[in-house]
């Protein structure tokens, strides 16, 4: 008998072809699991932890199959090296470890016995792909689930993207992504203002910051990324990070949402427009351009100062200059000044 066979075998001993669970019995369920694992390439070892991996109940299904002092019978029907994947999976403690799993440090900790540990780069991998296989069946077993946690779960996909095979960052996008009369709904419920959590999903060759906001995807500008200067987006922020976003506007006919990171933050040069003035301040140069210097005033304002204006000084990049503010001009975001 193979490992599999020997599976099913203890399974439906132990009754889970009898016990409810969403799309029929949780021996389908399963079944579903390991098929679609399958279906993703997984090796022997982790379609078998598909397959048994509710043995130790899970953080989200309570109901358990065996007492972890019986590991030992499980072990002996699938292999040593697909239990203890069995139980990394039902010991996942979701709410504490979810959120650093894509992180090479992200600490994991054991519900079973409070320990504390940061996982292998395979072990986080084999969490991320057997939820995904687990939940995404759950979705399309249970349309009431997938519309209440379907835009959770599109988010926390796209930040375990670089733990997910190809297979399955598809096979989310595929069910996750809000179609129809579900994203009509959702795109006439956003409004100018409102504020939404979104994962950074893209960071696209021509700077446009692509964000997960649930199933829906909005796109943020280069200059809505902060009023912080900075020369790319991924400067400021990275694929995978979760982050709250402001929502300047919806284009429905071109079916776009417009977000901004910068209209959460204070502007810097208003600021600095209140206590800029008065005395002798110095800047550093942070880059040299063809008609003069920009000149890195105070935190987050910068100038421009004109080659005539240098007096014949000839700055590099990281030299301080000295100067009095002359004005601020909060429309054309300029700072002018003069050398001392």
């Amino acid at each position: 008998m193979n490992a599999f066979d020997a599976a099913r075998t203890l399974l439906r001993t132990l009754g889970a072809d009898t016990l409810p669970h969403p799309g029929g019995t949780l021996l389908a369920h399963l079944e579903r699991v390991a098929s679609r694992l399958a279906a993703w390439g997984a090796r022997e070892e982790l379609r078998l932890a598909g397959l048994c991996h509710a043995f130790y109940g899970t953080d989200g299904f309570a109901e358990s199959l065996l007492p972890l002092s019986r590991r030992d019978e499980l072990a002996a029907a699938i292999g040593p090296a697909a239990e203890e994947l069995v139980y990394f999976y039902a010991s996942c403690d979701r709410e504490f470890s979810y959120p650093g799993l894509p992180e090479s440090d992200g600490p994991f900790r054991d519900r079973f016995t409070g320990t504390v540990f940061v996982p292998t780069r395979r072990q986080r991998a084999d969490l991320a792909e057997l939820t995904a296989a687990n939940e995404l069946d759950v979705l399309q077993e249970n349309e009431e689930l997938r519309t209440r946690y379907g835009g959770t779960l599109s988010r926390l996909f796209t930040r375990w993207s670089p733990l997910l095979g190809e297979a399955a960052v598809e096979a989310a996008r595929e069910m996750l992504t809000l179609r129809g009369e579900e994203r009509e709904t959702f795109l006439r419920g956003l409004e100018a203002g409102d504020l939404r959590v979104g994962v950074v999903s893209k960071i696209a060759s021509f700077h446009v910051t692509f964000v997960d906001l649930g199933g829906v995807e909005g796109m943020m500008n280069i200059p809505e990324v902060s009023w912080r200067p900075f020369h790319l987006p991924g400067d400021v922020i990275a694929e995978g990070q979760e982050l709250v976003f402001q929502v300047l506007g919806v284009d429905e006919s071109r079916d776009r949402v417009f977000l901004s990171l910068k209209a959460l933050e204070p502007d810097p040069m208003a600021a600095f427009a209140r206590s800029g003035f008065g005395g002798v301040r110095t800047g550093r140069v942070t880059r040299l351009v063809p008609f003069g210097v920009i000149v890195l005033v105070a935190d987050g304002v910068e100038t421009v100062v004109h080659r005539d204006d240098l007096d014949g000084l000839a700055p590099r990049e990281g030299d301080e200059l000295t100067f009095e503010v002359v004005a601020v001009n909060l429309v054309t975001r300029r700072v002018r000044v003069t050398l001392r």
